[in-house]
């Protein structure tokens, strides 16, 4: 297999990993919504900004870097390097992640009350455990990566999500009526797939190692200081990066309960961060799944100075991008309340109408992102990882901004929160795609990239406003929906088909493994 193939397939593996991981995550969310209400969500979303905060650091962008150090030393020949590099982050992994998790658990009625619900306080106890779990699994992780072993890493994550949502429903069904001992037992849940995740990817190491018959290989004081300044090159951009990414929720966390004028706003947080959010990951876990998949050859040509094929792959990137992110964000506006019902159905009438609202007015908010997502991983691949640092914290100034002037107006309450992120990566779209254009030269293909997906999209919507609005009855239910969804994603395929959206050319950017020749 070519190399290029071998990458491809293994962005493939890695991003259908992630997407099931991702669905079943939004499943997870759906029983668990049913089963612990609002209120119980909103305590069980208060925990994961802190949480991911607290584990972006004590990750600090090291299995990405380590990744990529294992592969260009065994391209080299250097094998004893590349383990020697593992070695090294492996032990400073675990070390950090110690301290990330007692930081946490002796800052747990701190960050509580920060947030405003000192309920939480148990739960970032409960779940501290696991800021050492992940980054240990992601530095295992990392090491099967770098050499180009992509299922353990693939299916790890899928492992992981499907122990939380068997241990995670459990104890909520279990412990209710008890709304508070539902929400630990959900969280609960983290700390025991983390640890799963941990035993189950140590297993494989061991078995690989046995099986290779590779010895035990010593660090001393000099190797790591010779590995260490290597690593942070590569790992500062990206923890900085996934700090500032993550800063954005974490503002959520903080403002929204303590802001909002209503009594409810527990609730209410935990429609926006529950129901809502679970409903706009998914198609960004798609679009990012792909455009990872067309980002080699922009690496490849941008270095091999070849501007023409640069230009090019970027906007089949830019072009997988948005055909994917253009029809979930219209069906997601158009049909919110119907999907909302077909999803969340014990949940009060009210509370559904509020909720695809929310999904409505944040759902440009999907095009934004995947486009965000696309072109920071273009800065990545041209070396200007640091750019999109600064243009991603200046957005959470812009979110914080709108958030502390439209929060606390009983009369748009957590409409706020979905006004805020839209504008957020409105915002920072925006810029990235200016930085690019001024700095690297690549301009986007606005006909080809946005108006023929974004027209395929328009008809696809038109039909759905018709078919809501004439034949109502014949599309409400579970099966209405469904039939209307479906015949929604086949207009809109037509619609890419007619209008000749793809080229033969861009073809071999599509994450399918070419045959060999």
């Amino acid at each position: 297999m070519k190399k290029h193939e071998s990458f491809i397939s293994g962005a493939l593996i890695l991003s259908l990993g992630g997407l099931l991981a991702k669905i079943l995550g939004a499943l997870y969310r759906i029983p668990l919504t049913n089963i612990i209400g609002s209120y119980g969500m909103g305590l069980y979303q208060l925990v994961f900004p802190p949480y991911i905060l607290f584990l972006t650091v004590a990750q600090a962008g090291v299995p990405v870097a380590v990744s990529k150090l294992i592969a260009e030393n065994n391209q080299l020949g250097n094998f004893d390097k590349s383990r020697k590099i593992f070695r090294c982050a492996f032990i400073f992994l675990a070390g950090l992640g110690a301290i990330c998790a007692v930081l946490m658990a002796s800052l747990a009625k701190v960050i509580a009350a920060s947030q405003g619900n000192a309920e939480t306080a148990t739960a970032f106890l409960i779940v501290a455990p696991a800021l050492l779990f992940v980054p240990v699994t992601n530095a295992l992780k990392a090491y099967f990566q770098g050499n180009m072993n992509m299922v353990p890493s693939g299916v790890t994550t899928v492992i992981e999500q499907i122990v939380k949502l068997a241990v995670g429903l459990a104890c909520a069904l279990h412990f209710m009526p008890d709304v508070h001992k539902a929400v630990m037992g959900a969280v609960f849940a983290i700390t025991v797939s983390e640890f799963g995740s941990l035993a189950i990817m140590s297993v494989v190491y061991l078995v690989h190692r046995k099986k290779r018959q590779l010895p035990h290989i010593s660090i001393g004081w000099a190797d790591a200081k010779g590995i260490a300044p290597s690593i942070l090159t590569l790992a500062i951009p990206v923890a900085l990066g996934g700090f500032a990414m993550q800063m954005s929720q974490v503002i959520d966390s903080v403002m929204v309960v303590n802001l909002l004028t209503v009594p409810n706003a527990t609730e209410m947080y935990g429609l926006w961060t529950g129901p809502v959010n679970s409903m706009l990951g998914l198609p960004i876990a798609l679009s990012g799944g792909v455009a990872v998949s067309a980002l080699p050859s922009i690496t490849k040509t941008y270095y091999a100075n070849d501007q023409e094929k640069l230009h090019k792959s970027f906007n089949s990137a830019m072009k997988l991008t948005l055909v994917i992110a253009l029809p979930c964000s219209f069906g997601m506006i158009a049909l919110s309340q119907p999907i909302l019902k077909l999803l969340y159905g014990s949940l009060p009438a009210n509370e559904i109408y509020v909720s695809s609202v929310l999904l409505s007015l944040s759902g440009l908010s999907i095009v934004f992102l995947a486009v965000l997502q696309t072109c920071v991983s273009v800065c990545q691949a041209v070396g200007k990882p640091y750019a999109t640092v600064v243009i991603i914290s200046l957005a959470i100034v812009v979110k914080a901004a709108v958030n502390l002037i439209l929060l606390p107006r009983a009369e748009i309450n957590i409409y706020a929160a979905a006004i805020s992120e839209t504008l957020c990566y409105l915002f920072a779209t925006v810029c990235v795609i200016i930085y690019l254009r001024k700095k690297i030269g690549l301009k986007t293909d606005v006909t080809s990239c946005l108006i023929k997906p974004m027209a395929a999209g328009m008809l696809m919507t038109l039909m759905i406003t018709l078919a809501i609005t004439f034949l109502k009855n014949f599309f409400d239910g579970t099966l209405g929906t469904l039939i209307l969804i479906a015949i929604s994603g086949l207009i809109y395929f037509l619609g890419l088909f007619a209008l000749k959206v793809f080229d033969r050319s861009e073809l071999s950017f599509l994450p399918v493994k070419q045959k060999q020749k």
